[in-house]
């Protein structure tokens, strides 16, 4: 279960990168780090973008065709504008959500203390999570260029049903070792 921590700190504390700040006094920072930065390729992404081209398509198809319509009326410029928020919909399917994961992943920072795993984010406003790390929590480890240490799941409700969704450590180098703390966290917890 996520905990929510406030980020209300005083100016002279919000320019410090530490973490001390935010740790309760038995515990104790065992490392730090941040997703690496920049566009990374995924199938979940990949296949969205290509449903996206099918989307812009069709909506760039519509607008088109709307605006060739002429029926002598002012209604002849405004009908096309009703099809420019599904072009807009189209661009984020295809490229947009690229670049808000890249935005959003510059913008996190992630910890593991002796207790829990701690993800930052400053994006519009700033969001701290915090997951106790327990002996029931699902811990994985996906290797590869850059590793994700997951350790809590949630779960989302689609029109197609209940979806569970790893939370995690995304894009990290030194993947093994931060999963080997957290195995160990995971064995001394209560």
């Amino acid at each position: 279960m996520a905990r929510k921590i406030g980020m209300g700190r005083s100016q002279q504390q919000a320019h410090s990168n530490s973490w001390d700040d935010y740790l309760d006094p038995d515990e104790k920072l065992l490392w730090q780090g941040a997703p690496a930065t920049g566009l990374k390729l995924t199938g979940k992404g990949i296949f969205l973008s290509l449903f996206g081209l099918f989307f812009l398509g069709f909506s760039v198809v519509w607008v088109t065709m709307a605006s060739m319509m002429q029926t002598g009326m002012a209604f002849d410029y405004i009908f096309p504008l009703f099809g420019l928020p599904f072009v807009l919909v189209g661009l984020w399917l295809v490229v947009g959500h690229w670049f808000f994961d890249a935005y959003k992943r510059k913008r996190a920072r992630y910890a593991l203390t002796t207790k829990r795993a701690i993800i930052a984010r400053s994006m519009i406003n700033r969001r701290m999570e915090s997951y106790e790390i327990t002996k029931n929590s699902p811990l994985s480890l996906v290797e590869g260029d850059l590793d994700t240490v997951n350790f809590a799941q949630k779960t989302t409700r689609s029109n197609n049903g209940p979806t569970v969704v790893d939370i995690g450590f995304r894009y990290i180098t030194g993947g093994r070792e931060v999963y080997n703390l957290m195995q160990d966290v995971q064995k001394n917890s209560a």
